[in-house]
């Protein structure tokens, strides 16, 4: 039987309160690689022996959660995280999430959570705002920015079959025309996995030449779409995964307005792919990060992450339409016991996303926003692309490390050279584990033209100059200890 007395509620709010202060105070300083692997963690919990038929006082368990887990809790929300793309958690953001959670709203229908869907709405008009999009655009918060590129696609195809005399959201795919989609060699996978669960495959998928540092060619794309019959979704990238290049987004919107003039108004969807990149053309004008996305505005749907940039907590994911109405139509869900009987004037984020039991995401995001402003925001997204190149300065000198990327946001590529002798996968991923193991910073392995590489990603709102240059002597010590220097 479940204890549920409230005498203990008391305590046990104070005591997570308590370790949550300590927890995010240490961030600054504290090693940032978990010190316990998920097969250490596994026998901890396997020890503790099947469930118990009497059940624990809630303070007891939490207590237990924490012992448990803590020893296999990256810092990830710290200054010195840089491995993947994922930012930190702003305090107004954190705090809203808990009362998220507090509220347990299920924001899918506004009749039933008004306040939930109304801030989404919100948060979402101040995101378009931010961005420089449409106003009339708008879309939904989802998991992350997978789930933001499928709702996009999937609007997509809709609209494109449908201008093609195919209703897809009736009939399926089954006789429908084919559907193709253009995309950079470099782009995300999380395309590659959005086209599949469409039912569209990835035979459907051409993948267009980049260059050098992975911004899909142009003009390889323009004789594509020339010889294109077919209806098609080109997807853009805002923010190379490995590089943080950012595809000619102005030109290639043009290619896609001369293709609908030879074949028709529906015949071409362009989407970008913004996770994190994004975000630049909300920065100062003065700092130029800006036209790196410019001609973003063009495009018919945009997919991004506030985690990743805003720093707001899981989930947060964004999916943006130029027309909602192609969102909902490929969302959609009914029922009687949705249906109030009353005109459905509010906003329905359960119509525009694949989820009907959703969190109410909108709480944080505002919460973000509204703890930044539009200054705020800017001087994130600015002092990303600082740290980054501070960075990179700082490591360009040694003779063993090797910035492989134009640092024009907030990513770095590095390669490091080993001795001759040793392969060069096998050297980069031994540097990357000392470098985690020391605990300093977190980076993560990748690969990059067929190179073996290290990426740092500068995405948290509290990371600074110092933070910067101490991961840059952390990875200079371990690759001179590596190296027997």
């Amino acid at each position: 039987m479940v204890d549920s007395s409230s005498s203990d509620e008391g305590a046990l709010w104070q005591w997570v309160a308590d370790y949550t202060r300590r927890y995010r105070a240490s961030l600054a300083e504290r090693s940032v690689a978990a010190p316990a692997d998920s097969q250490a963690i596994a026998q901890q919990l396997s020890e503790l022996g099947p469930l118990n038929e009497r059940g624990a006082p809630p303070l007891q368990c939490i207590r237990e959660l924490v012992a448990l887990a803590e020893p296999g809790i990256t810092a990830m929300s710290g200054p010195r995280f840089a491995g993947w793309v994922v930012g930190g958690t702003l305090p107004a953001a954190l705090a809203a999430d808990w009362l998220t959670a507090t509220w347990d709203q299920n924001a899918g229908v506004g009749e039933g959570a008004p306040a939930a869907t109304a801030f989404e709405n919100a948060a979402l008009g101040w995101v378009l705002e931010l961005l420089d999009l449409p106003k009339t655009a708008n879309g939904a918060l989802v998991t992350g920015a997978m789930s933001a590129n499928f709702c996009c696609l999937a609007a997509a195809r809709g609209a494109l079959l449908e201008a093609a005399g195919h209703d897809v959201q009736q009939r399926g795919l089954f006789g429908a025309p084919a559907l193709r989609v253009l995309v950079g060699h470099e782009r995300h996978e999380t395309i590659d996995k959005a086209v599949r669960l469409l039912g569209l495959g990835k035979q459907a998928i051409t993948c267009i030449e980049v260059d050098g540092q992975g911004r899909l060619r142009s003009s390889v794309l323009a004789r594509a779409l020339e010889q294109c019959s077919a209806p098609v979704i080109v997807c853009a990238q805002a923010g190379n995964v490995n590089s943080g290049a950012f595809d000619p987004l102005a030109e290639i919107a043009d290619s896609v307005r001369q293709h609908r003039e030879r074949r028709g108004p529906g015949s071409a969807w362009c989407h970008v792919d913004g996770a994190f990149g994004l975000w630049t053309r909300a920065a100062s004008q003065a700092s130029g990060l800006p036209a790196l996305a410019r001609g973003a505005e063009q495009a018919d749907s945009w997919a991004t992450d506030a985690h990743k940039v805003l720093n707001v907590p899981y989930d947060s994911g964004i999916a943006l339409c130029r027309e909602p109405r192609a969102l909902r139509r490929a969302m959609e869900i009914g029922g009687a016991y949705l249906d109030s009987g009353q005109p459905r004037s509010t906003f329905q984020p359960g119509l525009h996303s694949p989820e009907l039991s959703r969190r109410a995401r909108g709480f944080a995001l505002w919460a973000a926003l509204r703890q930044l402003g539009k200054s705020g925001v800017s001087g994130l997204v600015q002092r990303y692309a600082e740290n980054a190149r501070a960075f990179a300065g700082l490591i360009s000198e040694h003779p063993d490390l090797r910035v492989l990327n134009e640092v024009c946001f907030n990513q770095v590529v590095v390669q490091a050279s080993g001795p001759a002798a040793t392969a060069p996968a096998e050297w980069t991923l031994g540097v990357v584990r000392a470098l985690q193991a020391d605990g300093t910073c977190y980076a993560t392995p990748s690969s990059w033209h067929g190179r073996p590489v290290i990426r740092f990603s500068f995405c948290n709102a509290t990371t600074c100059e110092r933070d910067a240059r101490r991961m840059a002597d952390a990875l200079v010590r371990v690759v001179n200890e590596a190296s027997g220097r």
